[in-house]
């Protein structure tokens, strides 16, 4: 039912636009075209500081209850002069960049629905869609949506891979940020009249338990900045981290864990500590038994899938809708290895996660 060919060029346009975190105005520019193709007028919302453009919310009338459909315009790094290939049935990088398929090809698949559903005079529910901005710096853009905004009884969020996974949870992020202040000198010279701070946060980081902590809790040390030159006893680094769990109390014993370590490396060798933690965004779940996971599976299985629900262990824009009273999935639409230089888009499954998004719209119509 879908313009298969049409859905493939849109995407690979698509990803050829320079689209990173706070940078995504040329792209939101060729969005609003082809909205604008389609009768749909588009406003500006919500412009995160220091980016270049702001979300981009829609609402199309229809009959029944508004639903919401969310992609983000934003890609991670590497990801200027992305060159799309094709090969085998999958659209990669030339191997240099991401590919970019997290998200545009979310934003592909509305755009495909929107222009079917107008061409075939199909029916739908009342629509609202919002491209956001800025997600993949700590969901930025939807941060920044007013809840006047979000007037939808229920969503969808286009993001990442199988189509027939359902995400109806997600967990809370803590990020942590420690700038370890030792003291410099010359390292042949007199090393023992300095404090080193890499050693200091080495010793830190060996002490934490991070990675899988238990099925609804891990954490990570992902960044670490310090020193300046091989004869100088470092003087300060600084550590980026983060913490995640379902388990709201978890996520608290887990960063107080980690920040615990930093203090007492820092005592044990006379180094300062300065410490900031940031609560980016809280967990959510959505009742298996709620009307938007009823008329998912309801879509799922009508085009022939076999659905899975399962907890997401990573965070999206759904994690602020819901939290603001939109109960939200994730659903994917053939994205894999995502955030890395092998990411790929199976198109296969690019073209029937489009239609199955097109199949939950009608059946939310009422078919």
């Amino acid at each position: 039912m879908i313009n298969k060919r049409r859905l493939v060029k849109t995407f690979k346009e698509l990803v050829r636009i320079d689209s990173l975190s706070l940078r995504e105005a040329q792209v939101a520019r060729y969005v609003r075209r082809e909205l604008r193709k389609l009768g749909i007028r588009s406003v500006q919302v919500g412009k995160p500081r220091g980016g270049d453009t702001g979300n981009m919310v829609s609402f199309v009338s229809g009959q029944g209850p508004l639903l919401l459909l969310n992609a983000h315009l934003d890609t991670v790094s590497p990801g200027r002069n992305i060159k799309p290939r094709e090969k085998r049935g999958v659209i990669c990088s030339d191997g240099t960049t991401v590919l970019g398929a997290d998200n545009k090809a979310g934003v592909a698949a509305i755009l495909e629905v929107l222009r079917t559903i107008k061409e075939q005079k199909l029916p739908h529910p009342h629509l609202q869609i919002i491209f956001t901005v800025a997600e993949e710096i700590g969901l930025v853009g939807a941060k920044n949506l007013s809840r006047s905004v979000l007037k939808a009884a229920y969503g969808l969020a286009l993001d990442g891979g199988q189509i027939d996974k359902l995400l109806n949870a997600a967990p809370s992020q803590i990020n942590l940020t420690a700038t370890i202040i030792g003291k410099a000198a010359h390292a042949g010279v007199h090393p023992e009249a300095g404090v080193n701070a890499i050693r200091v946060a080495s010793e830190a980081i060996a002490a934490m338990k991070i990675g899988r902590i238990d099925r609804e809790t891990t954490a990570n040390i992902g960044v670490i900045r310090g020193g300046k030159a091989t004869n100088i006893i470092p003087a300060e680094v600084e550590l980026r981290g983060e913490a995640r769990s379902h388990d709201r109390a978890k996520l608290r014993r887990q960063v107080k864990a980690m920040t615990d370590q930093l203090r007492k490396a820092c005592r044990r060798h006379g180094a300062r500590l300065r410490l900031t933690t940031e609560q980016m965004y809280r967990s959510f779940a959505v009742r298996p038994d709620s009307p938007i996971v009823k008329l998912v599976l309801t879509g799922m299985k009508k085009e022939r899938l076999r659905p899975q629900i399962k907890p997401s262990g990573g965070g999206s824009d759904a994690n602020i809708f819901n939290a603001r009273g939109v109960p939200t999935l994730v659903i994917g639409v053939g994205a894999r290895q995502l955030h890395t230089t092998g990411e790929e888009l199976v198109i296969r499954d690019f073209i029937r996660g489009t239609e199955l998004l097109l199949t939950i719209i009608r059946e939310a119509a009422g078919g």
